[in-house]
């Protein structure tokens, strides 16, 4: 289950009052799924991932910590990812969250610009070849990014997520340091990465505060990742 991302890129000079919504789709081992993103600013976001489950999960990012939400059958748990780390290191979880990703988990060779253009959700990014290698095999795929301030917005909410991710889950470290390097030095947002995943919409518009409180005390599971 490794559907969040790919795409854990870019950071840096993010407007204090960029605030937004971006939705995602993408294939993941064969099979298709679709996320969003809200952004009140830099530090406070929230993942939502959208499948064809009863269980409703996201993820909470607010003063530097995250929190996974899970609602089913009217029940709803928030578990400190800090506490569970080791349960989600071993049964996929930070695969959901983009930690551990196969993209990610990646040495860059090279990222070369095709000279074509490609129209992704509306907004207009530069075709680009990634050549990396991971286990010692070369692979490329297809990326396309683009300046457009939306895209540079939402890309580096994203990546602030990651990083809080990073941080309260030290046995996991967050690859692809030379892929962030080459995106940041031309301040570009990611719209597509191959077939992994692609924007579906992006919408930079106020969203509530209310959509990045916590619905409840976070708990802590000691032991957990023994189990």
């Amino acid at each position: 289950m490794q559907k969040i991302v790919f795409f854990s890129l870019l950071l840096f000079s993010l407007a204090t009052n960029a605030s937004g919504v971006a939705k995602f789709t993408g294939i993941d081992g064969g099979k298709p799924y679709s996320l969003s993103l809200e952004y009140l600013d830099r530090a406070t976001s929230r993942i939502d991932i959208e499948d064809s489950s009863d269980i409703n999960n996201y993820f909470l990012f607010k003063n530097k910590q995250v929190q996974v939400v899970t609602t089913y059958l009217g029940n709803t748990l928030v578990m400190d990812m800090a506490s569970m780390s080791q349960l989600a290191e071993k049964f996929g979880v930070m695969d959901v969250l983009g930690i551990d990703s196969n993209t990610l988990l990646v040495n860059v060779i090279d990222m070369a610009p095709t000279g074509k253009k490609e129209t992704v959700a509306g907004i207009v990014g530069d075709v680009y070849t990634v050549t990396w290698s991971r286990n010692n095999v070369k692979q490329t795929d297809e990326l396309v990014a683009s300046g457009d301030r939306r895209a540079w917005e939402y890309t580096a909410a994203w990546i602030d997520a990651m990083n809080v991710i990073s941080q309260a889950t030290p046995s996991i470290t967050i690859k692809g340091d030379e892929l962030m390097s080459r995106i940041n030095s031309k301040k570009l947002g990611i719209l597509r990465f191959g077939k992994r995943i692609q924007l579906v919409s992006v919408q930079d518009r106020p969203v509530s505060p209310s959509r990045f409180e916590s619905p409840g005390t976070s708990i802590t599971i000691p032991g957990l990742g023994n189990l």
